[in-house]
């Protein structure tokens, strides 16, 4: 879905604007009339996401072990790092606050679906990592 051009010509209005510091995309909720937005994680986000895959995964994760850990964290179907991190970035389109909060992550895991890997997946294509080798494109970003 494209993103609507503000049409402000003010530079300072425009900077100042929410979301102006971060790529995002509205997105259709299920099969309903609902929308959100999704954004691009912050470094904070980052941070929490990597705090929960490192508990999930019981050990620090590297470049090295990173795929080991993926799969097994995928293999114990425990969305914890994702659900984290989805509560983070999205948001409403008419206040433009969290929909979320870090106290939803548990909820989010437990009833963790489809739409919600849709809504993930959009935050890191957002972030740039779109590839089937994400640890190499964060180190480039």
């Amino acid at each position: 879905m494209a993103r609507r051009k503000s049409t402000t010509t003010d530079p300072r209005a425009a900077l100042l604007a929410p979301l102006a510091g971060f790529r995002h995309r509205s997105m259709p909720v299920g099969d309903t009339d609902a929308q959100v937005i999704v954004r691009e994680p912050g470094a904070d986000d980052w941070l929490t996401w990597q705090q929960h895959l490192q508990e999930a995964a019981g050990e620090d994760v590297t470049e090295e072990n990173a795929e080991e850990v993926a799969e097994r964290v995928t293999s114990s179907r425990d969305h914890t790092p994702e659900a984290a991190l989805l509560v983070r970035v999205l948001l409403d389109p008419n206040t433009f606050e969290r929909i979320f909060t870090d106290d939803d992550v548990e909820e989010v895991n437990r009833l963790w679906g489809p739409v919600y890997g849709r809504y993930l997946n959009a935050a890191f294509e957002l972030a740039g990592l779109n590839t089937a080798t994400p640890v190499e494109d964060a180190a480039k970003n």
